[in-house]
């Protein structure tokens, strides 16, 4: 076997295959490239012999990888540890996971940095790094960079920042539409596609075959009756719906929940058009928002089973309290039905017929191949969790979840370290199931998989073919589809096959027009290159600084404002507001419906107090559709009317509407450049607050407990008299005071006791 011969690539590490040295050789040579290739054909490979060529020819120069989720970050690190001859402390991982103050020294030291978008997105927009002293970036799973992802505005800056620089996008499947591809290759500036396929000759030695099968279930005549029962309510509710003009068909069956959400966008446009308030309007969304609920109930009957259905139900019923859909639902006698019959099924035992076909093929696998191992996709965290404990009762199933970090509900997720943990016991044979969720389907690490099932389908192509990737990497894989008969789980599968012959159909297409098609790209790129530069040289000179919250640093305002030439953003924990402007401007930024939920929870009016107590000229903007601050959530007009005049009146806040973030960034930066251009004006940093009175100053303190408002702060400091005996108060003292019971006590208490760790 023949290996790469580079003086910065360890020897023997990377087998010599033609396919892979010929795409290195095109992007060297064409610039910004598009690399489209099955999983397993060595992406990874190509992206780390482009960055042994760029370290040679520019040793001062940094190569940046950039992965959607950490575990491939991870999975990156340790590749170009495996591949590179460079000391490892030089080839580092920065992920959110590491401190800011950490990852800036790493970034200084590294020459290779694999890291997730939103952590270098994060230190960019507060610009404690830049790419300027960057040769090449990487975009692995680059399909995702459409719309509002990171991905997007780190292409933008960097070409911005360095339009010398490289771009290397990599990616398996990037979506059935060209007008997708395009949109892919316009927002990450590329000039040159490279498609590689199966039945490409110098790619077939290393392919190894999937097979796919499935396997068809029948739901059992008390699903039936369910499903029956749901249908019936959600005909009742399009009937409804299309005396009223909204719905196009009472067909249950063909209804779709793009259709619903489409229908719902249209209500709410006449409701907030509607200056009479037609009360026929609110009654019809409602409805619709009760059909949603029930379609989604059906799905989780037809693809998940008796368990998450019950779950569902459960939710409903505690919801109930609080919607009027849920109250509404609850109450029909088609839904009291089917949730009675959905708890007896529930009390029984009884599951999806799926449940048992999956138990008895992992049984039979680990039967014939008692070393292998398998994923097992699903969509829903829950019924993940519950497949764990499911599967886990048999002997010769070893089954472990493996989720994303995020919290949902009262769902924990796992960390970035259990889930490189958990990776590595299924390698070593501590599990062989492997449940995963949508996380599972990027860039796992496990070569070994023999078998891959999806308990069912995704109307997505991209999705089928990233779970089908995760096995035949190293030898022949099998791929198993679990399907209920005459339900969504045909309609999302035949849609994925339909969206995957349409790409692979587009994908022959564009190779065999590549010559043309790169031509454009590079037309395109040129063009989006010079108007970056006549915008960075328009003659404006002069400097804004612009402090942003925390708190706002996810938002799109903060990207909009980061990207223009002369802005330079700083982002801060503001004791005051969101953005501030100068000395005398602060602002307080919020979208329609974060301020209909602040009015709600009180936060509105505390805020209001700090800002106009110790801001000479504040100003609060209040972002998206006008109207719809009447409709978005179930608040009496004259109690936003009311807020509204208060706002004006009593705290003698200014109000500016704008329809969007554009306009919003608009507004910031003409009145920081007012406040701040030709006046000889400072801006700095308020560390403190100023103009309170003593008492004012001992509320604020109190009120920084977990769980107190102004009331409650007031409460304990009339009880005890001080904030010193306010703090030293045990539990059962704070539970004497109104308002106060065990659990905020011993929240208060935890705060007050638990030792300070600096990061």
């Amino acid at each position: 076997m023949a290996f790469v011969i580079h003086p910065l690539i360890k020897e023997n590490s990377i087998e010599s295959r033609i396919y892979q040295e010929v795409l290195v050789a095109r992007v060297l040579e064409k610039g910004n490239s598009l690399v489209v290739a099955p999983t397993a054909l060595g992406k990874t490979v190509v992206a780390s012999m482009v960055s042994a060529f760029l370290l040679q020819q520019k040793p001062e120069k940094k190569i940046l990888i950039v992965s959607p989720t950490k575990p491939l970050a991870v999975q990156h690190h340790k590749s170009f540890q495996k591949f590179l001859k460079l000391p490892e402390e030089q080839i580092t991982l920065m992920t959110g996971s590491i401190s800011s103050k950490k990852r800036i020294p790493l970034w200084e030291n590294s020459k290779v940095i694999s890291a997730t978008p939103q952590s270098i997105e994060n230190d960019l927009i507060q610009g404690k790094i830049s790419f300027k002293e960057v040769s090449l970036i990487v975009f692995d799973e680059a399909h995702r960079a459409v719309g509002d992802y990171s991905y997007v505005f780190l292409a933008q800056n960097y070409m911005k920042q360095n339009p010398e620089g490289l771009i290397l996008a990599l990616t398996a499947s990037p979506g059935g539409k060209k007008e997708r591809i395009d949109d892919v290759c316009k927002n990450l500036f590329i000039k040159n596609i490279e498609i590689k396929s199966e039945k490409d000759a110098d790619v077939k030695p290393y392919v190894h075959e999937i097979t796919t099968e499935w396997i068809k279930v029948n739901l059992p005549d008390e699903f039936l009756e369910i499903k029956y029962l749901l249908r019936n309510f959600m005909k009742e509710q399009l009937v409804f719906l299309k005396k009223f003009g909204f719905a196009k068909s009472i067909s249950v069956q063909y209804i779709r929940k793009k259709d619903l959400l489409e229908m719902q966008s249209k209500i709410r446009k006449r409701i907030a058009s509607n200056p009479e308030k037609n009360p026929a309007l609110f009654t019809a969304i409602s409805r619709l928002a009760a059909l949603l609920k029930v379609s989604h109930a059906e799905l989780l009957l037809e693809t998940q089973g008796i368990n998450s259905l019950n779950d569902y139900f459960f939710r409903l019923e505690k919801d109930s309290a609080k919607t009027k859909a849920a109250k509404f639902l609850l109450s029909h006698q088609e839904i009291s039905k089917a949730i009675a019959i959905t708890k007896q099924l529930y009390e029984k035992k009884i599951e999806h017929p799926k449940l048992i076909e999956l138990i008895n093929l992992l049984k039979k696998q680990f039967a014939e191949n008692p070393e292998s191992k398998v994923l097992v996709f699903n969509h829903y965290r829950d019924s993940v969790s519950f497949l764990e404990k499911q599967l886990n009762a048999f002997s010769e199933i070893k089954a472990k979840k493996f989720i994303g970090q995020a919290m949902k509900e009262n769902n924990k997720g796992m960390t970035q370290k259990e889930q490189i943990q958990t990776i590595t016991d299924l390698k070593e044979g501590k599990y062989n199931v492997l449940l995963c969720t949508s996380v599972g389907e990027e860039g796992l690490d496990i070569p070994s998989v023999d078998l891959v099932v999806f308990f069912e389908p995704v109307p997505s192509e991209i999705r089928t073919i990233q779970r089908r990737g995760r096995t035949g990497r190293l030898s022949k894989g099998r791929t198993i589809i679990l399907m209920a008969k005459n339900t969504r789980d045909e309609a999302f599968y035949w849609s994925s096959v339909a969206k995957e012959k349409k790409m692979k159909s587009t994908l022959s297409g564009m190779k065999l027009m590549n010559s043309e098609i790169n031509s454009d790209l590079r037309k395109e790129a040129r063009k989006m290159e010079s108007q970056t530069t006549l915008n960075s040289f328009s003659g404006q000179k002069d400097f804004i600084l612009i402090f942003v919250d925390s708190r706002e640093q996810a938002s799109n305002a903060v990207r909009e404002l980061s990207k223009l030439d002369n802005v330079s953003v700083k982002v801060k924990q503001l004791e005051l507001g969101d953005y501030v402007l100068s000395d005398e401007v602060i602002i307080e930024r919020k979208t329609v419906e974060d301020f209909l939920s602040s009015m709600l929870d009180g936060r509105l009016f505390s805020q209001l107090i700090d800002l106009s107590a110790n801001c000479k000229k504040p100003l609060m903007i209040i972002e998206g559709n006008q109207k719809e601050l009447f409709t978005l959530r179930n608040i009496h007009e004259n109690a936003i009317k009311g807020a509204l005049s208060s706002i004006l009146l009593d705290y003698q806040v200014p109000i500016l509407f704008t329809d969007s973030v554009e306009e919003t960034v608009s507004f910031l930066y003409l009145i920081a450049k007012r406040e701040q251009l030709g006046k000889g004006k400072e801006i700095r940093l308020r560390v403190g607050r100023k103009g309170l009175t003593e008492n004012e100053l001992q509320q604020f303190v109190v009120e920084s407990l977990p769980s107190v408002g102004p009331t409650l702060a007031k409460n304990l400091l009339r009880k005890f008299g001080s904030v010193k005996k306010v703090f030293n108060a045990d539990e059962k003292k704070l539970m004497k005071t109104e308002m106060i019971g065990e659990k905020k006590a011993k929240e208060i208490r935890k705060l007050i006791d638990a030792e300070y760790k600096d990061d």
